[in-house]
């Protein structure tokens, strides 16, 4: 049954999936699918993977990009519906620090291990629903060998880090754990050179290149010198094939009068409408220029963010600290450390947590609150810049070859990112139940029970993805809090 959109109906929807968006970006796709193409039936699967395609090469949040572009009437609605949850629990919590904020922050992690277990949940009903749907369409042993290579070259540091917390084995650094925005660029390359050859020696190039740039990209750094010329050459590469194969294909076309869709530049408008006029109003409630600064600097810095949260510590650092806007005890010790618990983006938790420190430091709490909230603001606006941008280019080059092998191929490397965001889940959920002194195994083997027990009440008695939501995250608050009792 498909329930009708309205702006209500869209609204409660995408705070709900901000709401329970733990774990980043990259895992909150299957709960935004989940949403929209199954629960809802708002938009078909097609279409969702084509607003995945764009949304993945978008700068800055990935989940906010998928929100601004899976329906054109409700683009701002569900971009700040989704994002405002975690940034707005944020303020809450940096508000009442003197009072609450310890143990606010204390029950929220541990609500969070459910809310946690319960993405897991999501993860892997996503990962076997798009594995089956690949080995209906016949391509499963392609399937599993893209899924496991993207896995491969995104786990090392998360594993790392697992083998540290498990067996405090201190690990050198991976060869690889490449972001995600590399993981795409790489897939782009090699269906872009590759196209329709069936030729090996063409294959061989494209891998070895692609090798090459992921050693240039990974966390060991090796041959990091070499990352923006491999970048370049795998573009002249890529364009130098398409234009062989136009030059060698003659392929009768109808012509067809172009018809520009002026939505999503109406979006995109209006997205930045509403940022500027929120920027007018701090600026002159507060009397300060340092108002248009701000929402200038999240402008750029959140256009330069290309891989998500962790990417845009390092840029935000540059932007806010090395500049002085900040000081550098209050971004260590109180931004990221709270950002990085709060479910949503994290990159709209940082900005607003950087915009409610400066707004509270220079003029009292209720200006903390206004640029926090300038902050998110133009995040999203940044955020759905590009990917409404990227998305009426994309338009007119969507039934290219080549763009619809990188459609069906996406879907199994984002599988094998999730892996490893899984991973990345499990270790942070068991280190809080490692907290409250379960050992490590343990903590993890609860949390997989839990994730399972989820996945077999779904299965049997279909139930409710809300319902084991709150059975999760309350389940866990309870016993924890028991447990932490002195």
């Amino acid at each position: 049954m498909i329930m009708q959109k309205n702006f209500f109906r869209v609204i409660l929807s995408f705070l709900k999936v901000g709401t329970i968006g733990f774990g980043g970006g990259a895992a909150l796709i299957p709960v935004i699918e989940t949403e929209l193409v199954e629960n809802k039936k708002w938009i078909p699967k097609e279409k969702f993977d084509e607003i995945l395609t764009v949304s993945t090469i978008s700068p800055a949040s990935l989940p906010v990009s998928l929100c601004s572009l899976w329906d054109s009437r409700y683009s701002l609605a569900s971009a700040f519906a989704y994002a405002l949850p975690g940034p707005l629990i944020y303020l809450i919590l940096l508000t009442g620090f003197s009072f609450f904020g310890e143990l606010g922050a204390m029950y929220l992690t541990f609500t969070s291990v459910g809310l946690i277990a319960f993405v897991l949940f999501l993860l892997f009903r996503f990962i076997k629903k798009n594995y089956l749907r690949g080995m209906e369409q016949g391509y499963k042993k392609q399937f599993l060998a893209i899924m496991a290579a993207a896995f491969l070259l995104t786990c090392g540091n998360t594993m790392r880090r697992l083998a540290e917390m498990l067996f405090d084995l201190n690990l050198p650094v991976p060869l690889f754990s490449i972001d995600i925005v590399f993981l795409i660029l790489i897939l782009i390359f090699i269906a872009g050179f590759v196209g329709a050859s069936k030729s090996k020696l063409k294959f061989a190039a494209a891998f070895l290149l692609a090798g090459l740039f992921a050693l240039a990209s990974g966390r060991s750094a090796i041959f990091s010198q070499w990352v923006i010329p491999l970048a370049v050459l795998l573009l002249v590469l890529v364009a130098a094939s398409i234009m062989y194969d136009a030059a060698h294909t003659k392929v009768k076309k109808e012509k067809k009068p172009y018809q520009f869709d002026y939505k999503p530049l109406r979006n995109l408008l209006l997205f930045v409408m509403v940022s500027a006029v929120f920027t007018v109003i701090v600026f002159l409630a507060s009397g300060d220029s340092n108002a248009l600064l701000f929402a200038f600097k999240v402008l750029t810095s959140s256009l330069t963010s290309f891989g998500g949260g962790e990417v845009y510590i390092g840029i935000s650092e540059v932007f806010f600290v090395q500049t002085g806007f900040i000081p550098e005890i209050n971004f260590y010790t109180q931004i990221l450390g709270i950002a990085n618990s709060m479910p949503g983006p994290v990159l709209c938790a940082i900005v607003t947590g950087i915009g409610f420190t400066y707004g509270n430091l220079n003029h009292g709490i209720a200006f903390g609150w206004l640029f926090g909230l300038l902050g998110l603001s133009v995040s999203i606006t940044a955020t759905a810049m590009g990917a409404l941008t990227l998305f009426m280019c994309y338009d007119s080059v969507k039934d290219r070859a080549r763009l619809r092998m990188v459609i069906r191929y996406i879907m199994p490397v984002i599988c094998g990112m999730l892996i490893t965001t899984a991973f990345s889940l499990l270790r942070q959920a068991s280190s809080v139940l490692a907290g409250q002194s379960v050992n490590s195994f343990l903590s993890i083997g609860i949390v997989i029970t839990i994730s399972l027990l989820m996945y077999f009440f779904h299965k049997k008695y279909r139930a409710n993805d809300l319902i084991l939501l709150l059975i999760g995250g309350g389940g866990t608050l309870g016993v924890l809090s028991v447990i932490s009792i002195p």
